[in-house]
């Protein structure tokens, strides 16, 4: 079983779909919860199961992978086999760019 982490980068976009997500769910702390639980589960057993981010591949970045949770949500991440540790660097809505959230962060995780 990997080790899931999730980085400072990953805490504040999970803050900021939690707070989109306010304007349209009673409860979007529920939907973090939710979101973190079925990461860690499945990441953790099946760490290399999900593809290179689609978005990020068309611009040559091939380290960031995509986990898609009931076509709303996407997460991505790292995972270091070397240490058999999966990094989470985003928590995001589908709609919203990945390719803009990487500039924004400037690769920083």
């Amino acid at each position: 079983m990997a080790k899931v982490e999730i980085t400072n980068v990953g805490f504040e976009t999970l803050f900021l779909l939690e707070q989109y997500m306010a304007e349209f769910i009673s409860n979007p702390e529920s939907l973090s919860e939710q979101l973190i639980d079925i990461a860690a589960d499945k990441l953790a057993s099946h760490p290399e199961s999900c593809p290179v981010c689609p978005e990020l591949e068309y611009i040559g970045v091939f380290d960031y992978l995509q986990l898609t949770i009931d076509n709303h949500y996407k997460i991505l991440y790292r995972y270091d086999k070397q240490i058999d540790t999966v990094f989470i660097t985003a928590f995001m809505r589908t709609k919203q760019s990945a390719e803009k959230l990487l500039v924004q962060y400037a690769l920083l995780t």
